[in-house]
This record gives C-alpha cells, structure tokens and sequence, in this order.
C-alpha cells in the first residue's frame, strides 16, 4: 500500500512523536510505501491534489492533523483517498473547555474520517458518543524499548519507580507523596524515584509536599534520565498514578522488565492493560492508593508472580509484530471500503 502518515509537528520531542515515527517506520520494514510528512508537506501534498491516485490512504495522527484536512476541504473531494484517524489519547483528551470553537471543529472533523483506530477497548463508546458515524478498531501500542536478554533478580529492590515524561497535574504524582507518605515510617528502606520534566510549577509543588512530610531523600525527583532501562531494572514496581493516558507506554516498558504495576481505576483505559494478574488497580484515593503501595511492598512473591505474568501478558499482546499486523488489517479493510471491525 502507499500511505502516507500526517503528523503536524515531528520535533517536540512528545511520546506522540516516537509513537508516529516508529508506527512509520514500522509499516516501511512490512513494504509498504510510506511517506511521513510535517504539515507545510503536507499541505503541499493536499492542495496538489493528494487524491486516491496518488496514495491508497492517508492516516491522520490526531486532531489537529484531522481539522487540517476537514478545514482545507479534503472531506469533500471526489477521488480523495481514504482517511483513518490514529488517536494517542482518551478520546475526551482532545477537548479543552476554554476553547469551545476548537471543540467543535474537532467533533466535526472526528466524524468525517473513514475509519478511526483507538487505544483501548473503553474508547469505542466514547469515541462514538463524540462522532457516531465512523467505524472504530481498538489497536494497541507497542514499545519499542529492547527487552533485556534476561531479568535478572538479586537482592530485593526497595524502589518505587513512577517513569512520567513531566511532573504535573495530569501525571498526579501528588497521590504517590502523600500515599507513600502514610506508609513511609513502617518501611525506612522504601523509595520513590519521580522521573520526568521537573522544572514545572507542579515540580515545585511537589518538591515542598516532599519536604513538608519529612521524605527528602527518600522521594527522589530524578528529572529526565537516559538511562531508563536501569532505571526499570533497579526498581521493585512501578506506582502509576496518572489521571489521563492515552496508552501508557511505562506499563509495557515495565513489563519487559517483569515490573507489575499500582494504578489507579480512574485512569482511561488500564483495564486493557493491567489485570488482576498483572499489577494491582484501586481507588484514586490516598488510602486506598496507600494500601495497594504496602502490599506490593511487603509481598515480594507477588511482585515475582505478578510481574512475569505481565512481562508475559504484555509481550503476547503488544507485540511490535502484532501491533504492526492489525494496523496493516485495518488500512487493508479501509481502503477496500469494506467494514473495520
């Protein structure tokens, strides 16, 4: 097939970004004809025609690439190719309150595309309660982090490890100090690492929430790392307190590492990816959050169990080879007109 992938803006370093290159990248190696563009490219592309006969399907990276092609009037062309939304969020993510106009250009342009692909299987709904007309296909990530040649287990780690691109409001590391904070004195040897842009005002927020609760030292907030891979392999578990993902990427990366997880039920989607077998999901509740923190702490035989049923779990499902094959499904169905499923 030729594709061609729209992502607006390949250079600011977000998750999104990995995540469009790699899918690209990955549809390549398959054979495919595919042609990655930025938006003054593609543009281009679209205003010299960009039409069926030129490429078999155009996958639209999110939505701002969407409202690009419904403002440019490519929805209304004869001959246009196919277009499939690739969405890196919740479906909700996409909408901000204070920007009402945005919104609406948004939910119109969500209805127009010929077939939608979403993260987890809690998304279908709400993505159809915002354009009902598209069909929808529930297609994973995947990491693209190398597992390492083997897990090796020495000594028990005493680490708590939240892997976040930034401290922030959405990444809710607030729960995580005050829910370690509760349990902190009956386990000295405990740690938290935070890692993630540190030099927000919530950083600083949680900075002083640290000291305010006596824990300098033993939560720790690391900022950016390049050295992710040790991080996972020196930690015990990996908290995961977050309130809005699109598809974690730390809980696959964990996984390789035979890492289970704490979360929290609120968060969009971690029924997709953490099980009963897998990690532990609670209440976003600092009690409730607390206890999951103690049990995973006191319990090394479950962090065993649970975290190699993970690593399993994970690499059957989120495979690179899986995740790859069900996207080329998808655009095969789309541009033959027949339904996604």
């Amino acid at each position: 097939m030729k594709i061609a992938v729209y992502k607006d803006n390949l250079s600011t370093g977000r998750g999104a970004d990995r995540a469009v290159r790699n899918f690209a990248t990955g549809l390549a190696e398959r054979g495919h004809d595919v042609s990655l563009m930025e938006r003054q490219d593609f543009m281009q592309f679209v205003s010299k025609g960009g039409g069926a006969d030129e490429v078999d399907v155009i996958v639209a990276t999110g939505s701002n690439e969407i409202v690009d092609l419904d403002m440019a009037g490519y929805f209304g062309r004869k001959g246009r190719a196919r277009v499939v939304l690739q969405l890196h969020l919740a479906p909700r993510g996409f909408f901000k309150w204070r920007h009402p106009l945005r919104n609406m250009r948004i939910r119109r342009a969500f209805g127009k595309a010929d077939a939608v692909q979403v993260l987890c299987r809690s998304y279908v709904d709400e993505f159809h309660k915002i354009a009902p007309r598209p069909k929808v296909a529930v297609i994973g990530n995947y990491t693209e982090m190398p597992p390492p040649a083997r897990v090796v287990r020495g000594e028990p780690s005493t680490t708590i490890l939240y892997p976040a691109a930034s401290l922030n409001r959405i990444k809710n590391q607030k729960l995580l100090i005050e829910s370690f904070a509760a349990i902190a004195a009956d386990h000295p040897e405990w740690k938290v690492r935070l890692l993630g842009k540190d030099t927000t005002p919530y950083a600083k927020m949680c900075r002083r929430l640290i000291a305010a609760n006596g824990l300098s030292g033993r939560v720790e907030v690391v900022g950016f790392t390049n050295d992710l891979a040790g991080e996972y392999s020196r930690a015990a578990f990996v908290a995961f307190p977050s309130n809005l993902e699109g598809f974690p990427l730390a809980v696959l990366e964990a996984a390789q590492f035979a890492l289970p997880v704490v979360a929290h039920r609120d968060l969009p989607g971690i029924e997709d990816i953490v099980t009963e077998s897998t990690g532990l999901v609670t209440e976003p509740t600092v009690p409730a959050f607390a206890a999951a923190l103690r049990r995973m702490m006191e319990d090394e035989a479950l962090r065993r169990r649970l975290g190699e049923s993970a690593r399993q779990s994970c690499g059957e499902r989120y495979s690179r080879e899986k995740i790859i094959g069900q996207w080329e499904e998808l655009l095969a169905i789309c541009v033959a007109d027949g339904d996604v499923v």
